[in-house]
């Protein structure tokens, strides 16, 4: 069997937010029969078990002392760091009966996309346009590969497309393991890492709703601004003509965001400083980290705590 026919059974959904599979593996050891009565004694082979589905009990492959089983309910735990921050629709398949296992979630959407750039920023990796189609995770329970979490193109959908994806995780993954005890604090350091992403994310997508329940005047942009970059109250009569330039700059930004996000409103506003700062650093600025953690962070910062105030 290449495929299952309804792969969401995989899951069960919980509060509405939390997914988890319907099965996972177990390992457990390998008899064999002393003699031929029925009633003869069972003796333990020796550094080998059976890898087991726990829904039907089915043996996907038999392994050895070291083999440390990789549990389908680990994905799970990344499926829901994005469901948290507003990811959909995770599509999940299974091929030869649970040997092999993928997730994806498509890489769509502004909560989904920062949590997927946070990710890519903490791991120091620039990936490509063309592979960030899906968020993809890959996992045997038959040994024929580690498991893999990255970024495919490709939509998963039979076997075919499932070793595509496979192919490109085993160059590109983001995150990558053996089925061996040293590789399960590697794991729980990922884990947290995303974990601990989902949810300082989650406190931005919050602070951003409150920012788009507020409103705004554009009359105010002038004050606002000479406070947020230049800390320093100034009257518009004083203002230079490289000041006037970088406010009229600004409002520009501002009327272009109030009709992306539906009116006059302070998320509008924060948009229009996040564009100014990013989009005039140069690239030195850009390599030095300006923008992401230096001067150019903290007006950001200093702008948030202003709107939300």
């Amino acid at each position: 069997m290449n495929q299952i026919k309804n792969p969401q059974k995989l899951l069960l959904k919980e509060d509405n937010q939390n997914f988890k599979f319907s099965w996972d593996v177990e390992k457990k050891p390998l008899l064999y029969q002393i003699g031929e009565h029925p009633y003869s004694n069972f003796k333990k082979i020796e550094n080998r078990h059976a890898l087991t589905r726990t829904d039907n009990n089915k043996c996907l492959s038999i392994v050895s002392d070291r083999y440390t089983p990789f549990y389908n309910r680990r994905f799970a735990d990344i499926v829901n760091s994005f469901l948290n921050v507003g990811s959909k629709h995770p599509q999940i398949n299974e091929f030869d009966g649970g040997r092999k296992l993928s997730v994806q979630l498509k890489n769509e959407g502004i909560g989904t996309e920062a949590l997927t750039s946070q990710i890519l920023t903490d791991k120091e990796v620039s990936i490509d346009d063309k592979h960030t189609g899906f968020i993809t995770m890959i996992n045997s329970h038959d040994k024929t590969s580690p498991w893999l979490i990255g970024l495919t193109v490709v939509r998963i959908v039979c076997k075919n497309t499932y070793l595509i994806a496979l192919k490109d995780l085993n160059a590109n993954a983001l995150f990558q393991g053996k089925h061996l005890p040293n590789f399960e604090v590697k794991w729980a350091d990922i884990q947290a890492s995303i974990n601990s992403a989902s949810i300082s994310l989650q406190d931005y997508l919050m602070q951003m709703e409150r920012l788009k329940n507020k409103s705004w005047k554009k009359e105010d942009n002038f004050k606002f601004f000479n406070k947020t970059f230049r800390q320093m109250d100034l009257h518009p009569k004083n203002a230079s003509t490289r000041l006037n330039n970088m406010i009229i700059e600004f409002d520009m930004a501002y009327d272009r965001y109030t009709k992306q996000t539906g009116g006059n409103n302070r998320y509008a506003t924060f948009n229009a400083v996040t564009h100014v700062i990013d989009h005039n650093a140069t690239k030195k600025q850009v390599e030095r980290g300006w923008n992401s953690f230096g001067r150019g962070h903290m007006i950001k910062n200093r702008a948030l705590n202003t709107l939300l105030s």
